[in-house]
């Protein structure tokens, strides 16, 4: 009795396997249509276990796995990590999908095997590089004055020098000179002790500008303002008027004193080159701003008042 009862069983159980196995494949081969959300949630986590080493996971055999008209997805870098577009072979597909990302979403064109796909993201997402066409915005630098800084401090060449200096600048196509002078410039008066022990002289100068103009060869002195003043804010003269005292690079605009000084070393560059037509006042690298203990007085709303004022 037993073994008829295990007999039977194992044939219904032989007949029923190919029948449900049969089932199973019907229901895979129609897959697409019976579970569309299902397949799209896993074909995303497939997308982020396997992408190429230029963040675009575009498999063909993943396409043809999943869907006759595939969704290709593209892993770009954002502010706040990475988020994923789409792009679609089948406008029907994407209005599917997303009918109000599809009506206000910019479309760029790329291809891939002859295909031509369609990029839909509010955000304008960057396509891969096998897909860019890049477009370059051309400056017309002919139009652009080439200005060589010249910065004198430390080590300035003798005037000769600029005599087969210049014509070579203005082979190699520059338009001028950025002179910075700093304490090679020929100071006066109060100001003389500003002056390196071989600083130019007036007649260095003139010799200089006629140089610059004979090879047309426009020039502008440069003059720092705020910071880069050690080499004036170093002297005991003028220690007084740093923004921090334990620093020489930055002057404090909270004392009078400072305009003064800086006032009088503008009258004497300007003195001594009458012909210019710009001159550049240096205000960077300013580490140190309003710490000196008069600004505390000024009531600076904060460091742009500083400017407006």
């Amino acid at each position: 009795m037993c073994s008829r009862r295990y007999l039977r069983r194992s044939f219904i159980a032989a007949l029923a396997l190919p029948v449900a196995l049969l089932g199973l494949f019907v229901i895979y081969q129609h897959r697409t249509a019976l579970f569309p959300e299902k397949l799209s949630q896993e074909y995303h986590h497939h997308h982020h276990d396997h992408h190429n080493e230029n963040g675009a996971d575009i498999s063909n055999q993943i396409i043809g796995k999943y869907s006759k008209e595939p969704i290709f997805h593209i892993k770009r870098l954002t502010t706040n990590g990475y988020s994923t577009s789409k792009l679609y072979v089948n406008n029907a597909e994407q209005v599917k999908d997303s009918p109000q990302l599809f009506q206000y979403a910019p479309r760029l064109n790329a291809f891939n095997n002859d295909r031509q796909l369609q990029i839909v993201n509010p955000l304008q997402p960057i396509l891969p590089l096998q897909y860019q066409t890049p477009v370059l915005n051309v400056i017309d630098t002919k139009r652009l004055e080439r200005f060589v800084h010249l910065d004198l401090k430390g080590a300035a060449p003798k005037v000769v020098y600029y005599e087969k200096l210049f014509p070579y600048l203005k082979e190699l196509g520059a338009n001028g000179l950025l002179i910075e002078y700093e304490d090679m410039f020929p100071f006066t008066d109060n100001l003389s002790i500003l002056r390196h022990g071989f600083s130019y002289s007036k007649s260095d100068i003139e010799k200089i500008l006629k140089l610059a103009e004979q090879n047309n060869l426009k020039v502008m002195p440069l003059l720092q303002v705020y910071g880069h003043l050690e080499y004036v804010l170093k002297l005991k003269e003028f220690m007084h008027l740093r923004e921090d005292k334990r620093y020489p690079q930055v002057i404090t605009p909270c004392l009078e004193e400072s305009y003064k000084l800086l006032f009088e070393m503008i009258d004497q560059l300007l003195l001594q080159h009458p012909s210019i037509s710009y001159l550049h006042i240096g205000c960077d690298e300013v580490y140190y701003r309003l710490v000196h203990p008069q600004c505390a007085n000024l009531h600076f709303r904060d460091e742009a008042d500083l400017f407006i004022r």
